[in-house]
């Protein structure tokens, strides 16, 4: 009875735990979402309450003010290039590593994975000298080869982790049948990484369309501004229009959480299959 009793009470205890983190991480949201429906006096009376007298104005003065639209034009723009770049480079490299282990293969995949150690922040200031020799500042094509370089080394560990758990069988009767190795791969590998490529997607995707100072250096504002940098410079620094913040935060954040629920399952799948062997 005593272990059963103690069974008990370490999974309430475990049950406590999950409902606190789950309430210091819902409680920003929360206060993003109630707010952005309050008008400016409700949200300096009763900030932490419901909206008493909910009211779509400020997503519609947020629409007229921050030009959403060019905005949105941008981000997309980029982070799909971006993520289709990261999954397109990723995902064939971790296959020749996998399937040639070689010395040459295995420095260069530890080399890469050097980069994980390596905030994207601190290499900034060399990407922005190297873009500048390059006269990719100020373009979209520059953030787009900076991210790619970026997050490289996160994705590339993504998809090693999966492809390790893929037999090599699957791959050998196309083989003996005549396909090439790029064949083999977009034919037969490429479609079994779904779960990869969505939890890559996630998180590039998330990373990409939420980053604020990369954009801010590189495009600048001449080359369109991201959503990020575009609610930043619409709202300014001092902003007191607490209510018109809170919309431009909800518009910036919901693709992304669109982009989530709808991929979760993969999402989960994808990190699990990759964590079991590496």
């Amino acid at each position: 009875m005593s272990a059963l009793r103690r069974k008990l009470r370490i999974e309430r205890i475990r049950k406590l735990f999950t409902l606190l983190i789950g309430f210091v991480y819902l409680f920003p949201m929360y206060i993003a979402v109630s707010n952005s429906f309050k008008p400016y006096g409700e949200i300096i009376k009763s900030p932490l309450s419901l909206p008493l007298h909910a009211t779509m104005d400020n997503y519609a003065e947020a629409f007229r003010s921050s030009n959403i639209a060019s905005l949105y034009a941008t981000s997309l723009l980029i982070t799909f290039s971006s993520v289709a770049l990261l999954v397109l480079i990723s995902s064939t490299a971790a296959y020749v590593v996998i399937r040639r282990k070689n010395r040459v293969c295995r420095f260069l995949y530890a080399y890469a994975l050097l980069g994980i150690m390596v905030p994207p922040v601190v290499t900034l200031v060399p990407s922005i000298r190297t873009l500048s020799m390059l006269h990719l500042m100020y373009k979209p094509a520059g953030l787009l080869m900076f991210y790619g370089g970026a997050y490289f080394s996160t994705t590339i560990f993504l998809y090693t982790g999966f492809i390790n758990t893929i037999p090599v069988s699957l791959e050998e009767s196309a083989y003996i049948d005549g396909a090439g190795s790029i064949s083999i791969f977009f034919r037969i590998l490429f479609p079994l990484l779904k779960p990869c490529t969505a939890t890559a997607t996630i998180l590039m995707g998330m990373w990409i369309w939420n980053d604020f100072l990369n954009p801010m250096y590189i495009l600048g504002s001449t080359a369109g501004r991201t959503i990020t940098t575009g609610i930043y410079n619409a709202i300014g620094a001092h902003t007191s229009q607490w209510n018109l913040v809170f919309a431009n935060v909800m518009l910036a954040s919901t693709p992304v959480v669109i982009l989530y629920l709808c991929m979760q399952g993969r999402f989960m799948s994808g990190l699990i299959a990759g964590a079991v062997k590496g």
